[in-house]
């Protein structure tokens, strides 16, 4: 999984070795979480190992370096080994929503950034983390802070893998140290990120949803959505639809339902 503004790829200096992954046990009440030295993809390796093995659900990997790590619209996503946050969850079916899991993740990020005195996090339709600065709320300066993407797989389960910038982040991005000052624990973070997930997903779908709507920072924006096809269409956005979909209106006053592209704030 990758960070990076909705355009661009995040591509920082990776070593691109060959060899099997290390793997560590981490102890993280609720979660089954192993820890890669290296791996291509950890979305990748969930699939290839679910396919092997009866995974529980709620397994986690988390690796120190991805060497074909890529993002939303497969955009490439990588990293300086150990210095962000790179990992994917397993929820196993059934699964009746998986935009409400998706929503919970991105979701425990936020919650898990106040742990580190980061404020100022928004959501960015459709589950990009955003920072936005306070005296620019108004306008649509804003730098990516997380992204994901999820897979479906044959089963029915459900993978998200989410990069965070914790220690880097590319031109235009940021990253935790970066607002909190600080160097930070890439573990520390993923500690309270499944923490806050794990009480997030006791939560209703209402609940979930509303609290989704609430920190989106899209709706009410005059943006710009460029579709998979390489249609832009521009308009004001207005609302989230129970599945997820993003409600714009555009300037002869047609609504539009996206379920996929990308979003630029424009104002």
């Amino acid at each position: 999984m990758r960070i990076f503004l909705s355009t661009n790829d995040n591509v920082g200096e990776v070593t691109r070795d060959n060899h099997p992954p290390n793997e560590v046990r981490l102890q993280i009440e609720g979660w089954h979480v192993t820890r890669l030295d290296s791996i291509g993809s950890t979305n990748d390796e969930l699939v290839r190992r679910l396919e092997t093995s009866d995974l529980p659900d709620r397994t986690v990997l988390v690796a120190d370096v991805q060497t074909a790590g890529r993002g939303r619209l497969d955009r490439r996503w990588e990293a300086p080994v150990g210095e962000n946050l790179l990992c994917s969850m397993l929820f196993r079916p059934p699964i009746a929503h998986p935009q409400h899991l998706q929503h919970a993740v991105a979701l425990a990020i936020i919650a898990a950034t106040r742990h580190f005195d980061v404020g100022n996090v928004w959501l960015k339709w459709p589950n990009d983390v955003i920072v936005v600065e306070p005296d620019t709320s108004q306008r649509a300066e804003y730098a990516k802070l997380a992204g994901m993407l999820s897979t479906m797989t044959a089963d029915g389960s459900v993978i998200i893998g989410t990069g965070v910038n914790i220690n880097w982040s590319p031109v235009g991005a940021t990253s935790l140290a970066t607002i909190a000052g600080h160097p930070l624990s890439v573990i520390d973070v993923l500690r309270a990120l499944l923490s806050s997930l794990h009480d997030l997903l006791v939560c209703s779908e209402d609940e979930l949803t509303d609290r989704y709507r609430t920190h989106l920072s899209t709706i009410g924006r005059h943006v710009r959505v460029e579709l998979p096809s390489k249609e832009v269409v521009t308009g004001r956005a207005v609302g989230v639809s129970p599945d997820g979909s993003l409600e714009v209106v555009d300037e002869c006053a047609i609504t539009h339902r996206f379920h996929a592209g990308d979003v630029v704030h424009l104002r």
